[in-house]
């Protein structure tokens, strides 16, 4: 006999964990059912080699509503880090060091050119379906064909590559340019402010406190370790099966997954044609994230290289004893290996040299299975064809989580901005 709740969330990101306590402060009974041994998702903080470090999702900023409302509700402040110190750029295979202004002087003469036409496409970043017709011209492009578009000289080409190859956290060939534009558009229509939200405002205490305070805001019961097999949807009621053959029935479920893993779910009777094509096209990140403890010079550092398996470089903590902790993005994960540190003291010397790899760490998000990719970097066409069918509610099945947000989809305020939704609406079901 399938024990029976009033909602089922399928997923312990940000997201699911949103969507639960905002059902449970309405008093319904809720079960939260997580694939991993914990919660977070696609965040996940650990201590690493001495340091607390964040393998997945870890910035925010006061221009992201829905994570700031709740940072002050949970009494967390954050950190904001230093400016470089020194920063270098290639182009070709020269590279050249100068300030950080000089960098991004020639990064922001590309990026005008690239986002130009943005605040037409994108007149409500929080509504993208404002202007449709404006912003399909962006959404057919891939970043790589919006590229092509522009005139602009070898330095400001490589340049403005390393940058958006940082974001797409894949391959200029397959992230749909509007990826760019979003987040351009958040960011208040600024590179200055793009930078800032991209990388620069931590919470002191770590993701994972953030996320524990939303968790423990409402009592529902949670069961972790437990991959879910199928949902079935049938006579006003959803059935959930986890791979170990329990059943679960509840009068609603959301299932807060990340898109790249929603086909390891088996839906009955089958989703819609179009939320199956969104499904099967998925996002398009496939990158790597990944912490170098290393030893040399005590300045803080930035290097970008594009086509480098971690092409963007930043020194994250001078740990005052002659070495640092470093963070690098590369746009494909099969190609950084941290357990072969020879490997990676080869990379460090092609984008930075100067410095002795100590250790290295990463978690392979693209192999896992409850992930298959980072954050949300959309493909061509998902706006214009895919974006409003994803979030349509099916009967009495939602569909939830960062990628699928109308905002800062692909960070920790897209994802919470879904719970949100998803738990008011699966709320309302009775």
């Amino acid at each position: 006999m399938a024990r029976r709740y009033d909602v089922i969330v399928v997923g312990g990101g940000f997201a699911g964990v949103t969507a639960a306590r905002e059902c449970a402060l309405r008093g319904r009974r809720v079960l939260l059912l997580e694939a991993r041994d914990r919660l977070g998702g696609r965040t996940w903080s650990s201590a690493w080699n001495g340091f607390q470090i964040e393998y997945g999702g870890a910035w925010v900023h006061w221009h992201q509503p829905h994570t700031f409302s709740e940072l002050t509700r949970a009494g967390l402040s954050v950190a904001v880090s230093d400016d470089a110190g020194r920063a270098h750029w290639h182009v070709g295979a020269e590279r050249r060091t100068g300030t950080i202004g000089q960098r991004d002087e020639i990064a922001r003469r590309g990026w005008d050119r690239f986002v130009e036409g943005v605040r037409e496409a994108l007149p409500q970043p929080h509504a993208p379906l404002a202007a449709p017709g404006e912003l399909a011209r962006f959404d057919r492009l891939t970043i790589a064909e919006r590229m092509e578009q522009l005139d602009l000289d070898e330095e400001e080409r490589d340049v403005l590559a390393a940058e958006l190859e940082s974001v797409a956290h894949g391959s200029l060939t397959e992230a749909g340019a509007v990826s760019i534009l979003r987040w351009h558009a958040l960011s208040g229509y600024s590179l200055e402010l793009t930078q800032f939200t991209g990388g620069r405002v931590t919470i002191e205490a770590g993701t994972g406190a953030l996320l524990g305070a939303i968790a423990d805001a409402a009592a529902f019961e949670r069961r972790l370790a437990t991959p879910v097999a199928a949902v079935a949807s049938r006579d006003g009621q959803v059935e959930v099966e986890t791979r170990d053959g329990e059943t679960f029935s509840a009068g609603a479920a959301i299932v807060a997954v990340a898109l790249n893993a929603l086909g390891g779910i088996e839906f009955r009777p089958a989703l819609p044609e179009d939320k199956r094509r969104a499904i099967e096209l998925g996002q398009a990140s496939r990158g790597v994230k990944l912490m170098i403890h290393a030893r040399g010079e005590d300045v803080i550092q930035n290097s970008i290289r594009f086509r480098h398996p971690f092409g963007y470089l930043d020194s994250e903590l001078l740990v005052g004893d002659g070495t640092q902790l470093m963070i690098g993005f590369g746009g494909d994960a099969a190609l950084c290996d941290t357990a072969d540190l020879p490997a990676v003291q080869g990379s460090l010397d092609d984008i930075l040299p100067g410095y002795e790899v100590l250790d290295a760490t990463a978690h392979d998000w693209l192999a896992d299975e409850f992930s298959r990719g980072t954050w949300a970097i959309h493909r061509p066409g998902w706006y214009e064809h895919h974006h409003e069918a994803m979030r349509r509610p099916e009967g009495n099945l939602i569909l939830a989580g960062s990628d699928l947000a109308n905002g800062w989809a692909g960070f920790i305020d897209g994802a919470i901005e879904s719970g949100l939704r998803a738990g008011a609406w699966a709320s309302a079901i009775r």
